[in-house]
C-alpha cells in the first residue's frame, strides 16, 4: 500500500512538471518525458531537504521517498562493488589537509594564540627589564646642531620670565623704575636705585641664560628618549617576531604529523569496515516469484555465494504435472532443472506376447551371510555450556554495600576426528561476563569481568608409539571493548585488538584421552591491533608506527584432566612460550585451572584461577626514569572466578560405513 501511494505521488509531482512542456512537437516528447522526471526527482529532494518550511505528516512516508530516489539514482549494486575493489586499494583514500584540522587544543605540544601572545609579551618585559633606557648609547650625530633647533628666549624678550612668573625679583628689586622717576638724577638716592636697578637686569639675564640651558637639556633628553624607545622597541619586534615564527612552524609541524597520523588511522578504519560491507552487499538477496499455469507461486531466494534449490510443479493443459528443480547460480541467474526419473510417454499399439512364468522354489538350507561393511565413529562431536550468575540486594543496610548482579557465560565444543594413522582436533571456547553495580554513575554500572574468544586446530600424524608429528594454529581474542574501569571513554581493548595467533610445529604425545604434551620448537607467534586510533597498541608491545608484530620461538603446551573424587574433575592448561631473539628475558606463560563439582544433572559449581604472564603486555609502575616519564613493566596478570549455575554437556559420535574388502 505504501509503495502505491508513493508511486502515486511521483506520478502527480511528474505530471505537474509534464503540463507546461504539452505544447512541444511530438519529436521531442521522450526527451521531455526524462526532463520532466528528473526534474519531478529535483523537487522531491528539496521538499524532503527542506528544515523548517514543510513537514510530513507520517515519517515513514518521507524516508519511503528517499529510499525511492537513491534507488532511481543510485548505480546498481555490482557496479558499486566492482568501483569499490578497483580504487580501495589506492595508498589514500581519504585524506585531510592539515589547515582545517579544527581541534587543535587536543594536540599535545600545540601552543594556542593567546599563550603565543602571553610569550611575546613576556618577551617583551624581558628584554625592557634587561636594557635600561639610559645605559643605550645616543649616535652623536643626532645630537650636532640642536643649538639652531632650541627656541632660546632673546635677551630684549628676558622680561618675560619675571611677567610669567618664571623668575621672581627680591621685593628690594621690584617697582624699581617708577622710584627711580620720582627722584632727582644725579642724587645720591637716584645714584642707589640706579645700581639696584643694575643689579636687577644681570638677575634676569643670568635667570635667563638658565632658562635656555634648560631647554637644551630638556631638548637633549626628548631627542635621546625618543631613539631610545624607538630602538628598544624594534630590538624587541624583531626578538617577537623571531618567537613568533618560531611558535607558529612548531604549531604547523605539530598538527601535519597529527593529522597525518590520523589520516593513516582513518584510512586503516574504512579499510577494515569495508570488507564487512562488501560481504553484505555481496550476499544480499533478491526474490524472485515463480508461477505455473494454475497460479502455484514459488519464491526463489537468488544470493551470491549460497548453495540453494526450491522445487516446484509446471502443469499444462491437461494439469498435468512436471517437477523441477531451481537452483540459486548468483543473485542474477538461476538454473532450472527437470526432476530425475521423469519419463515421457505416449500410447501405442503393441503386439501381445505370451509369457510363461516357472515357480519358484527357495533353497530350505541356511545359507552364511558375508560381512560387507563395517562402522567406524571416525568423528566425535561435543561441548558444554554454562550459564551462572549471582545477585546481591541490599536496603537501608548499615554496613554498607552496593546492590549488583553478575553473570557468566561459557560455550566450549571441539569436533575431533580419529583414525589408526591420523588425529584432527578442533576446539572452540567463547567467554563473556558482565557485572552490574547499582552506583549513581551510569557508565559505570555495567561493567566486562570476562571476555574471550579462542579458536584452535591441531593435526597429527603417528610417527612412534604415543607421539604425533603435529602442526597447531591457535588464535585468541576478545568480543567487547575494554576498560581501565570506573572509565569507560578511552577503551584498552577490543575486538581484534589485541588478536594472538600461533601457528605451531612439533611432537604432540598422547597417552591417553586425559593427557597431551605438545613440544613444538618451530613456532610463530603474531599480534595483531585491528584498529590504532582506538587501542593504544604500544601496550601489548606493537611499535608506535605498526600495527603488528612477529616473533620466533619455542613453545609447550601440556593439557591434563584428573578425576579427584565421584563429580569432582580437574582440568589444567598451561602453555609456554620462550621467544628465540631473547630467550632468557622473554616468554609469555598462560596456566589455566578449572575444578568443575557437579552438583546434580543441571547445574554445577566451578572455580577458576587463571594466570598470565606476557612481557610483551605493560603496565605503569610507581617509577619515573631519567625524562621523567613512567616506566612500564610486565605484571603477571591473575583472575579466580567461582561460578554456580546451569551446565549443559554435548557429546556425539557420527557413524561411517566402511566396506569390507
Amino acid at each position: 500500500m505504501r509503495l502505491l501511494i508513493l508511486a502515486g505521488f511521483l506520478f502527480i509531482c511528474t505530471l505537474a512538471f509534464s503540463i507546461p512542456l504539452a505544447n512541444n512537437s511530438a519529436s521531442e516528447e521522450p526527451t521531455q518525458t526524462v526532463d520532466s522526471l528528473q526534474q519531478g526527482m529535483i523537487f522531491l529532494k528539496k521538499l524532503t531537504s527542506q528544515q523548517g518550511k514543510w513537514y510530513f505528516n507520517n515519517p515513514e512516508f518521507k524516508r519511503s521517498i528517499k529510499g525511492l530516489i537513491h534507488f532511481l539514482e543510485d548505480e546498481q549494486v555490482d557496479t558499486v562493488l566492482f568501483k569499490i575493489s578497483k580504487y580501495k586499494t589506492d595508498s589514500l583514500l581519504i585524506f585531510r589537509r592539515w589547515q582545517d584540522v579544527a581541534d587543535t587544543l587536543s594536540i599535545p605540544g600545540f601552543v594556542p594564540s593567546g599563550q603565543i601572545n602571553e610569550k611575546m609579551k613576556q618577551l617583551d618585559r624581558e628584554i625592557r627589564d634587561q636594557n635600561p633606557l639610559e645605559k643605550i648609547p645616543v649616535p652623536e650625530h643626532l645630537l650636532v646642531g640642536l643649538e639652531k633647533k632650541v627656541p632660546f628666549l632673546p635677551k630684549e624678550k628676558s622680561q618675560i620670565l619675571v611677567d610669567r612668573g618664571l623668575f621672581i625679583l627680591p621685593d628690594s628689586l621690584k617697582n624699581l623704575s617708577f622710584k627711580k622717576d620720582t627722584l632727582k638724577p644725579g642724587s645720591k638716592k637716584y645714584l642707589h636705585y640706579q645700581q639696584l636697578d643694575s643689579l636687577r637686569i644681570k638677575l634676569i639675564e643670568q635667570a635667563r641664560v638658565k632658562y635656555n640651558d634648560s631647554l637644551l637639556r630638556h631638548y637633549i633628553d626628548s631627542v635621546s628618549t625618543t631613539y631610545r624607545n624607538t630602538a628598544l622597541t624594534h630590538f624587541s619586534d624583531s626578538l617577537q617576531n623571531q618567537l613568533y615564527v618560531s611558535l607558529k612552524m612548531q604549531n604547523k609541524q605539530l598538527v601535519k604529523s597529527w593529522n597525518d597520523s590520523l589520516v593513516t588511522s582513518m584510512n586503516d578504519s574504512i579499510r577494515h569496515l569495508l570488507p564487512l560491507l562488501e560481504k553484505r552487499a555481496y550476499k544480499y538477496p533478491q526474490d524472485v516469484w515463480l508461477h505455473n499455469l494454475t497460479n502455484d507461486s514459488t519464491r526463489v531466494r537468488l544470493r551470491n555465494g549460497e548453495n540453494y534449490s526450491t522445487r516446484m510443479f509446471i502443469k499444462n493443459e491437461q494439469a498435468d504435472s512436471l517437477g523441477i528443480k531451481v537452483e540459486n547460480l548468483g543473485r542474477n541467474s538461476m538454473k532450472i532443472l527437470i526432476d530425475d526419473g521423469v519419463t515421457f510417454t505416449r500410447f501405442k499399439q503393441q503386439q501381445k506376447r505370451d509369457i510363461q512364468f516357472k515357480n519358484f522354489t527357495p533353497d530350505e538350507k541356511l545359507v552364511k551371510v558375508a560381512k560387507r561393511y563395517n562402522v567406524i565413529t571416525p568423528w566425535n562431536l561435543g561441548g558444554n555450556s554454562t550459564f551462572g550468575f549471582t545477585q546481591t540486594s541490599l536496603n537501608n543496610w548499615k554496613k554498607g554495600g552496593n546492590s549488583s548482579l553478575s553473570l557468566l557465560a561459557v560455550l566450549k565444543g571441539f569436533a575431533n576426528y580419529s583414525n589408526e594413522k591420523l588425529k584432527w582436533e578442533n576446539s572452540a571456547e567463547l567467554r563473556n561476563g558482565w557485572m552490574r553495580i547499582n552506583e549513581e554513575d551510569e557508565e559505570t554500572k555495567l561493567q566486562k569481568n570476562d571476555d574471550k574468544l579462542e579458536l584452535i586446530s591441531r593435526l597429527g600424524i603417528s610417527a612412534f608409539k604415543k607421539w604425533y608429528y603435529s602442526g597447531e594454529v591457535d588464535f585468541e581474542t576478545q568480543f567487547f571493548n575494554g576498560y581501565n574501569y570506573p572509565d569507560t571513554d578511552n577503551p584498552i581493548s577490543a575486538f581484534m585488538a589485541p588478536a594472538k595467533t600461533l601457528i605451531k610445529i612439533g611432537l604432540d604425545y598422547k597417552p591417553n584421552k586425559d593427557f597431551s604434551l605438545f613440544l613444538s620448537p618451530l613456532t610463530s607467534k603474531t599480534v595483531f591491533v585491528r584498529d590504532t586510533a582506538l587501542i593504544d597498541q604500544t601496550k601489548f608491545g606493537v611499535s608506535a608506527d605498526k600495527r603488528r608484530f612477529w616473533e620466533p620461538g619455542f613453545n609447550a603446551d601440556l593439557k591434563f584432566k584428573k578425576t579427584i573424587y565421584t563429580d569432582i574433575v580437574w582440568e589444567t592448561k598451561y602453555k609456554m612460550f620462550f621467544n628465540y631473539r631473547n630467550p632468557f628475558n622473554k616468554f609469555d606463560i598462560n596456566w589455566e585451572n578449572l575444578v568443575s563439582m557437579k552438583l546434580n544433572d543441571y547445574i554445577n559449581m566451578n572455580f577458576m584461577l587463571h594466570l598470565i604472564y606476557d612481557d610483551n603486555v605493560t603496565f605503569p609502575t610507581d617509577k619515573l626514569d631519567a625524562n621523567g616519564k613512567t616506566i612500564y613493566e610486565p605484571r603477571w596478570q591473575v583472575k579466580e572466578l567461582i561460578t554456580i549455575g546451569f551446565a549443559y554437556n554435548i557429546n556425539r559420535r557420527i557413524y561411517k560405513r566402511q566396506k569390507v574388502n
